[in-house]
């Protein structure tokens, strides 16, 4: 057998049956690399061919001729490895950015997706305007398999308008998401910060049937703020308030503050305590006195 076809038959295991190389292949200066495949199986470095070779009999390393001294035997080995070790590293590594896995959120016909350069918005497939909007720490907590579910993108109609409008998360906290909201503009025919809510930055559950809308706010693992606001034309008014807060007479007796809003100003009509069982799991509540 010829050395070029020894060569060739020792070469034919190492790139069969390995998996389809993502990167480009191309001439290189024969430094040592190995890139992944597919299948997760490495392509052999030098040192890997030198002991696949030094396996096999110098018999099947020579040509025919009986004639063959030992250092021709030698200079072909050494040459196989050589040919083999150049074929191996001839593959040059890239890198490419990494975006986030689940960056695209959906609603029917509407599409938003974060990039680094902001919310792309598309409409029916086609792109209508991209949001300028920090997008750095949205990323980065879309990146997180412990954060990427408190970071989404709220597509709701909240205002009831027949448009649906957007909240898009700035800060993702371990009790609460803070964000900014936007709002339809039908005028222009694309999405604008919504200076009505400015002062909401926490996000919005909508009840269609009560046509109002709903924010919570944790203040601790077990104190928080929930508020409702209805709506008047297009601007929100707050109508109720329930607050759970520790008392400041003992900090392990859990209060809940029910306000009202209805009349313009702020009515405090009910306070309740908190009740545990033994193995403190929250049963329930009692009225109790307002003083």
């Amino acid at each position: 057998m010829r050395k070029s076809a020894i060569i060739a038959v020792l070469c034919l295991p190492l790139f069969t049956g390995c998996g389809k190389i993502d990167s480009d292949i191309k001439e290189s200066d024969g430094a040592e690399t190995t890139v992944a495949v597919e299948n997760n199986t490495e392509i052999p470095t030098k040192e890997m061919v030198s002991s696949l070779v030094s396996t096999i009999p110098e018999s099947k390393l020579t040509t025919t001729n009986t004639n063959t001294s030992t250092k021709d035997k030698t200079t072909t080995r050494a040459t196989t490895i050589s040919t083999l070790a150049t074929t191996t590293t001839a593959v040059e590594v890239t890198t490419t950015s990494v975006e986030p896995h689940h960056n695209i959120f959906t609603k029917e016909n509407l599409e938003c997706k974060v990039t680094r350069e902001g919310i792309d918005i598309s409409l029916n497939n086609d792109k209508i305007q991209t949001i300028d909007i920090d997008t750095e720490e949205l990323i980065e907590a879309l990146s997180d398999v412990k954060t990427e579910n408190k970071a989404q993108i709220v597509i709701d109609d909240i205002d009831l308008d027949g448009h649906d409008d957007l909240f898009i998360p700035q800060q993702v906290r371990t009790l609460n998401t803070f964000g900014v909201y936007y709002h339809f503009d039908t005028e222009e025919n694309k999405y604008v910060k919504w200076e009505a809510l400015k002062d909401i930055d926490s996000c919005a559950k909508v009840n269609e049937m009560n046509k109002t809308f709903t924010t919570e706010v944790k203040l601790s693992d077990d104190e928080y703020e929930i508020k409702v606001f209805s709506w008047n034309y297009a601007e929100p008014v707050i109508q109720s308030l329930k607050k759970q807060y520790h008392s400041s007479d003992n900090k392990d007796e859990l209060l809940i503050d029910y306000f009202d809003y209805s009349s313009g100003e702020e009515q405090l009509v009910k306070r309740e305590r908190v009740l545990f069982d033994s193995d403190g799991r929250e049963v329930g509540a009692e009225e109790i006195e307002i003083v």
